[in-house]
């Protein structure tokens, strides 16, 4: 059974088709993923599911009293209502249920006994309507629920309306999973959330929530972690996909094969008409040169090809960095402090050349002023840092307000190259930039005060990565970036990849962070910093993450993975044997997702996914016992 269907619907902007007769089923236990560019057509696919848009052609139909809630990007709450009471809001019918119930009470203490009769009843009907609206223990739902996006007990009282607008989404979230609609539809939850709030959302959807789920979301890890199945929006067209996010990476591989033929077909033929064209664009064919120019540019826009994402990034130039020390950046005992708050106290830190470090931790703990103090930026409290030699920093904010509003994109971007290279840079330099983080055609003269905040991240990006920088330091770069731009960015930053130099950076996207930084300076949010070698995902298993879902409480701890008896006295040697097996096991697991006779089989596809996930818990249960059994030796 279905909770909604779109069938042959169609949606147009203007001269542009967002969707094209396009077919979508929302079964009762959905759990999709929304992928998509920016612009491609998510949000509409949502807005249609809410009834906020009508299609200009087909038809949505709704299971009769389905209640679809939907994330605002945008909240407004009622004037003068605490952070508290907008999220018991969310229980506004069981409030006026108990309500009614006091009301029966109040007349007990009265009645005679054949009202008493009439009241009793009336007290067991709205006890077994109260029990299903959420019972008597909502109170704890709503503080656990508030702790799990990021919202602690001194926030409680304060006025909504005078929250910061991260803090309003994180409210905003919260409200809305506590409303636990039948169809939740959630658009970009994740962006004001840290790893702790991402985590503690992941655990309540798979965990707590009983309802059917659709999600645009940029965070892959969350993706694989709440999805069973993938809905991608591509040229006004859907693909769905019965898997997670990285089956279905596995799956969309062979399709990009297939495009990737066809691009360079497309390209020889464009090849030939453009060398015509220059050939006669003077002359007595200079009007069929003219005519043959008019049909190339519509055959380009048609074909709808797109440059494949590899050779892209295979064949990106960009320029040397100059060497500069061995010791790019060193702290000793370094404090810094915000008025009488301490964000870091008596850090050690030394970030040598050619290293890949991460800064992970809580909203609002320090992050970017660290980054502000390193560079000289921020006074220090105490200690002191030493700059390496030779040191040219490109540091991406994350405010965009030095963008010029009406310089072109192509124009700022050789404007950056000119400053960062102490003298100029051509328009093609520019422009070759600007085609390497996806602005093709007429994109790269669109005036920067047109642009969305995530293509104003991208046009600061090719910027950076042209300014041939020994250190860059990027402060939360994916925020507003789709998945295929931060695919790119990683492809740029991880090692082997274009860029050679240093790299700093602060995100809570996890996949970036595993992708690109192999040590963290992780903070604690009470001025506690220290420093990791390895990956996220190793320190995710090792830590213990806030794991507060709503109905355990808002302080339960997820416990590190911890080795099993029969794994704990087994040698180095043996372990190593056993991991490598394991690993080669995921691998012939993942190639075997691309044969057509297992991703085209709902049931065999399970089964594969099922035992991939079996081998990595074996897998990192070894880790576990590696790592103890090392740390012994």
């Amino acid at each position: 059974m279905s909770l909604a269907t779109l069938s042959n619907v169609s949606v147009q902007f203007g001269d542009q088709i967002i969707l094209d007769r396009i077919d979508v089923t929302i079964p009762t236990d959905a759990r999709i993923g929304v992928l998509g560019r920016n612009g491609a057509g998510k949000s509409t696919l949502l807005g249609l599911l809410t009834g906020r848009l009508t299609p200009d052609a087909g038809s949505v139909e709704i299971q009769r009293g389905l209640r679809v809630g939907m994330l605002d990007q945008h909240p407004s709450f009622e004037p003068g209502a605490s952070v508290r009471e907008v999220a018991s809001s969310a229980f506004a019918r069981l409030s006026d249920l108990r309500g009614q119930l006091d009301q029966v009470f109040e007349a007990m203490a009265t009645a005679d006994s054949d009202q008493l009769d009439h009241l009793m009843q009336r007290q067991a009907v709205l006890e077994g309507e109260i029990e299903s609206a959420g019972g008597w223990d909502v109170d704890h739902m709503i503080d656990a629920t508030l702790h799990g996006v990021g919202i602690e007990d001194d926030m409680f009282d304060r006025p909504a309306e005078k929250l910061s607008g991260g803090e309003k989404a994180r409210l905003s979230l919260a409200r809305l999973l506590l409303e636990s609609p039948d169809l939740l539809l959630l658009d970009e939850p994740t962006n004001h959330l840290d790893i702790d709030g991402r985590q503690w959302l992941e655990r309540f959807l798979v965990e707590r929530f009983r309802g059917a789920v659709l999600v645009v979301s940029h965070d892959r890890w969350l993706l694989d972690a709440v999805c069973t199945r993938m809905i991608e929006v591509r040229r006004a067209q859907v693909e769905v996909y019965p898997t997670n996010y990285s089956g279905t990476l596995a799956l969309r591989e062979e399709r990009r094969l297939t495009e990737s033929r066809a691009w360079e077909k497309q390209q020889d033929h464009v090849r030939r008409e453009e060398a015509y064209i220059r050939r006669y664009k003077a002359g007595q064919r200079a009007k069929q040169a003219r005519g043959r120019a008019s049909r190339l540019q519509r055959f380009i826009a048609d074909s709808g090809l797109e440059r494949p994402e590899s050779e892209v990034v295979a064949s990106m130039r960009l320029p040397v960095p100059p060497r500069c020390g061995e010791q790019v950046l060193a702290a000793e005992a370094l404090q810094v402090r915000i008025g009488d708050r301490t964000l870091v106290a008596d850090l050690d830190l030394e970030i040598r050349r050619g290293e890949r470090i991460g800064i992970i931790g809580p909203n609002g703990a320090g992050k970017t002023t660290l980054i502000r103090a390193l560079l000289g930026a921020h006074p220090l409290a105490g200690g002191r840092v030493e700059q390496g030699t030779g040191l040219q920093v490109g540091w991406f904010k994350q405010l965009q307000d030095h963008l010029d509003p009406e310089c072109e994109v192509w124009e700022w971007i050789q404007r950056s190259l000119a400053e960062a290279h102490g003298g100029s840079a051509s328009e093609q330099e520019a422009r070759d930039l600007a085609g390497a983080f996806m602005f093709s055609g007429e994109d790269q003269d669109r005036l920067l005060g047109t642009l969305s905040g995530g293509e104003r991240a991208r046009v600061m990006l090719a910027g950076l990565f042209g300014g041939g920088h020994n250190l860059l330091i990027l402060d939360e770069p994916s925020n507003h970036i789709d998945i295929p731009t931060a695919e790119r960015l990683e492809a740029v930053l991880a090692e082997g990849g274009p860029y050679t130099g240093t790299l700093v950076l602060v995100s809570h996207d996890r996949a970036l962070l595993e992708s690109c930084c192999d040590r963290l300076i992780v903070f604690d949010g009470e001025g506690g910093v220290h420093t990791f070698d390895g990956p996220v995902s190793r320190w995710l298993e090792r830590a213990e993450p806030r794991a507060r879902v709503a109905e355990s409480g808002p302080t339960r701890m997820a416990p590190a993975r911890q080795p099993t008896d029969r794994l704990a006295n087994r040698s180095l040697a043996d372990l190593e044997s056993t991991m490598a097996g394991l690993e080669e096991r995921l691998g012939a697991l993942a190639a075997s997702i691309d044969d057509e006779a297992v991703w085209s089989d709902p049931e065999k596809l399970q089964e594969v996914v099922d035992e991939q996930k079996a081998v990595a818990e074996e897998l990192a249960e070894c880790e576990a016992a590696w790592l103890a059994r090392a740390e012994d030796s």
